[in-house]
């Protein structure tokens, strides 16, 4: 049975659950005090893009034509370079919300976007037998 890719761990607190479409934060600090959960749901072209920039951009810059050919126009939508950048931007607000740094995706001008951060893990599962995830 193959693997397939599940989600993401950024960091040790949060996890990108491709799935069911949201990241969420489970601080592990002081987890005997209180217990705080945080979610974030996307609609599709930021779940995309999202993910495309997780897969793509953490080794190298991803351009934004790269981004409204990939995102936009393979799913038969309208794009502009405002859009992408509209689109980032929101992005970049509710990731700040889980308490990821504002520079966790990076313009680099001329190049386009990267992610801007050292501790991620791609999460895959056997087929689509969620507990199976390694």
């Amino acid at each position: 049975m193959e693997y397939q890719l599940y989600g993401f761990m950024i960091g040790t607190e949060i996890h990108f659950d491709i799935h069911n479409q949201r990241v969420y934060r489970l601080p592990s600090r002081h987890a005997d005090k209180s217990i705080v959960f945080v979610t974030i749901a996307f609609n599709k072209t930021m779940l995309q893009l999202f993910l495309y920039l997780l897969m793509h951009g953490r080794k190298r810059a991803v351009s934004k034509d790269e981004l409204m050919q990939k995102i936009w126009e393979e799913n038969n939508l309208s794009c502009s370079s405002q859009r992408v950048w509209q689109v980032v931007n929101n992005l970049t607000k509710k990731l700040v919300m889980l308490g990821l740094p504002i520079d966790f995706i990076t313009n680099i001008k001329g190049s386009g976007y990267r992610v801007n951060y050292e501790s991620i893990t791609p999460v895959y599962c056997k087929g689509d037998e969620l507990p199976q995830c390694v």
